[in-house]
C-alpha cells in the first residue's frame, strides 16, 4: 500500500499506483491525467474484478479477521 523503495524501484512504483488506480475505480489518481484513466478503463472493461475483490474480502474478514489479504499489507 505504501511506496516502495529498492531495486527496480520506479517499475514497482508504476504497477503499484496501476494497480491503486484499478482497485479504486479511477478515484486516486497520482496525478495522471485522469482522461487517459477513463479511457482504459472503457477500453479495458473489469469483468467482474472488483466484485470479486469485494466478496473476497469480507470471506477472508469473516474467516481471518486479524489477518488481512496480502494486497493489504505492509
Amino acid at each position: 500500500m505504501s511506496k516502495y523503495q529498492g531495486e527496480h524501484e520506479e517499475i514497482v512504483e508504476n504497477f503499484r499506483k496501476a494497480d491503486w488506480i484499478d482497485v479504486s475505480l479511477g478515484i486516486l489518481t497520482f496525478k495522471f491525467d485522469k482522461k487517459k484513466i477513463n479511457e482504459n478503463r472503457r477500453r479495458f472493461p473489469n469483468s467482474g474484478f472488483h466484485m470479486f475483490l469485494i466478496k473476497e474480502t469480507i470471506k477472508n474478514l469473516f474467516k481471518h479477521p486479524l489477518n488481512p489479504l496480502p494486497i493489504f499489507k505492509k
